[in-house]
């Protein structure tokens, strides 16, 4: 299991994040790790690499789950979509349709600080798909960091592309899925059950 935070790609924000889930995961017997990437102004590749240089790290080569929230959702899909180990990502809130997020100048436009010179299309996660990964499409109603059109525009590029997925909505805000105690996060970890707990994928 891989687990990264979001936060807008920006370095206010860093793997704290997602440090309460990868604790959870361990204590439910997952091997987790907890990411720290690059991030600030003009990071769209660096970020990708460290996170393939992170997969590259961990000791067991089977395959992966990676657990993205927001701004990690993203980066998630793109790691899918670079390394074949990556077999299920799970986008809390994810911001999957970054042409979108920029059009909505989400975050006062976090995308195209993000990108710089980077072409939008290269890190885009639904100009990925299709990819051999599944992906659960999970966002909350109430959303407003992120919301809930990135995840309509999302599921629907699934469709329209033959991408493997899964989308559904719960009552809550952007923050709700990385708190363990919420129905959110246990619906995440339902996720995992056919992959990680034994039974038929």
């Amino acid at each position: 299991m891989l687990v990264i935070h979001g936060g807008y790609w920006r370095t206010t924000y860093d793997a704290g994040l997602g440090e309460s889930l990868a604790e959870d995961l361990a204590a439910r017997g997952l091997q987790a790790y907890n990411l720290e990437y690059r991030r600030g102004p003009g990071s769209a590749l660096r970020m990708l690499q460290d996170a393939r240089s992170a997969l590259a790290a961990i000791p067991d080569p089977g395959p992966v789950t990676v657990i993205g929230h927001s701004a990690g959702g993203q980066l998630a899909c793109l790691l899918a979509a670079a390394e074949e180990r990556v077999t299920l990502v799970i986008s809390q809130a994810g911001l999957l349709d970054l042409q979108l997020a920029a059009d909505l100048e989400l975050s006062q436009g976090a995308v195209r600080e993000m990108l710089a010179d980077t072409p939008l299309d290269e890190v885009n996660p639904v100009a990925q798909w299709p990819m051999a990964a599944r992906v659960i499409i999970f966002h909350g109603t109430q959303d407003e960091d992120v919301p809930p059109v990135i995840a309509e525009h999302a599921s629907r590029a699934a469709i329209g592309c033959g991408q493997e997925h899964h989308t559904r909505y719960f009552d809550g805000d952007h923050f709700t899925w990385i708190d363990p105690a919420t129905e959110q996060w246990q619906a995440c970890v339902e996720q995992l059950a056919p992959w990680h707990f034994g039974g038929t994928r």
